[in-house]
């Protein structure tokens, strides 16, 4: 319903408007649902041994460091290593509930998020493409995006009808597609990305942490998840005013420092998530 209404609404919003609720939405509730991760490894590894919980945050806070220093010095190689994270993160994320993991299931995660990314790419090719040329100085042509959405697509819908475990779900995942693809066609590239990232992806992740926490989805566990992560979200926000304030948004090193900050936050969660969901199965 939500998705429907923005569908509807956007074209007729400005775009500055637009771009600061998409970029808003993200500082707030987007950077919320991750800035609990050493929360959650305390969660996992409550009861064990007190230097296996410390060698944990010791390998997190390396990935968030090895990842941010790969972005800036190999940013073609590290943008499609980020690309393939996410797109398991998100996938994993829509189809936990559904799917026990497993080798299979692992692929179908990745096919399934990489199919969103190359959809909304396809949609916003202009947006896209001065991004990518910007960090890997590589200028894809349409066509590259379009067939691989195709190739995905058909990938997709041939493993969703395969499987009995994900074909009861074809239809209504047919129509969650067409309304992002709506989404992904009215508004920007940073709308577009800002309305799954949070609506789609980071509200539900943030009720199942909740859930992995503290056992329960309610206001007060919210105030506890708020309380834990404060510090970790005021600074992401105080390091991303900081780039505001004296980066030049206009320099080459701009686009490589900016996904170096996505990736720093991305490659750890995204382990950090998976850690979470092994404890829960």
């Amino acid at each position: 319903m939500i998705t429907v209404m923005f569908i509807l609404l956007v074209p007729s919003l400005s775009d500055v408007f637009v771009d600061f609720t998409g970029g808003f939405a993200v500082l707030t509730l987007g950077i919320l649902h991750g800035a609990n991760d050493l929360e959650i490894i305390s969660k996992s590894f409550k009861g064990e041994l007190n230097n296996l919980y410390f060698k944990s945050i010791v390998v997190y806070i390396l990935v968030v460091l090895l990842g941010a220093v790969f972005f800036f010095t190999l940013p073609g190689p590290a943008l499609i290593i980020f690309v393939l994270f996410s797109s398991y993160h998100f996938g994993e994320e829509h189809w936990e509930d559904r799917l026990p993991f497993s080798v299979a299931n692992f692929l179908f995660y990745i096919l399934y998020g990489a199919f969103l990314f190359f959809l909304l790419f396809s949609l916003q090719y202009e947006s896209v493409v001065e991004v990518i040329q910007k960090i890997s100085g590589e200028l894809l042509p349409f066509e590259f995006f379009l067939y691989t959405s195709i190739g995905l697509g058909v990938a997709l819908l041939t493993s969703m009808l395969l499987n009995p475990s994900t074909r009861a779900y074809l239809l209504k995942e047919c129509l969650l597609l067409l309304l992002l693809s709506g989404i992904f066609y009215v508004g920007s590239l940073l709308f577009a990305f800002a309305f799954y990232f949070v609506v789609w992806h980071s509200f539900p992740s943030l009720l199942n942490q909740l859930k992995f926490l503290y056992g329960e989805m309610n206001f007060e566990s919210f105030q506890r998840y708020f309380k834990h992560s404060v510090i970790y979200w005021l600074t992401s926000l105080t390091s991303l005013y900081l780039v505001y304030r004296y980066i030049d948004f206009e320099a080459d090193y701009f686009m490589p420092l900016f996904f170096s900050f996505l990736a720093a936050i991305t490659f750890p969660h995204t382990v950090v998530m998976g850690m979470m969901k092994h404890k829960n199965g």
